[in-house]
């Protein structure tokens, strides 16, 4: 068994792939494309979460952000919430509060309908 650590507090201050507040540190990866990694957001930071050959699921784990899709689509998100980016999409993430979210990345990821969130559903 190998413990990995994903939340702010495990960030590696030495490390070259941290810089003005934001990381994006892999975590774990597998086979056929499979992988696991770690964005972090400090206070009112962004990252850029670049368009990818492949699906990217973002799965946003302690804090809240802003997503800034393609044609101007702005989605606010909070910890229980995330986003499946398509093959060649990608989003701009900004918080206000600092952000964790756990990126997988495969060639192929689809949402199951019951995790799907619909207007009715989030009004309650």
């Amino acid at each position: 068994m190998q413990v990995i650590h994903f939340t702010p507090g495990s960030l590696d201050p030495n490390d070259s792939r941290h810089s003005g507040g934001a990381a994006s540190l892999p975590l774990a990866s597998g086979t056929e494309g499979f992988e696991l990694s770690r964005l972090y957001v400090a206070p009112h930071g962004q990252i850029l979460v670049a368009a990818q050959r492949h699906c990217q699921l973002l799965l946003v784990v302690n804090g809240c952000a802003s997503a800034r899709c393609p044609h101007s689509l702005l989605l606010e998100t909070s910890a229980g919430m995330g986003l499946l980016l398509g093959n060649g999409e990608g989003c701009q993430l900004s918080t206000k509060s600092g952000v964790v979210v756990l990126a997988v990345g495969a060639p192929q990821i689809q949402a199951d309908p019951c995790g799907l969130s619909s207007p009715d559903r989030v009004a309650g």
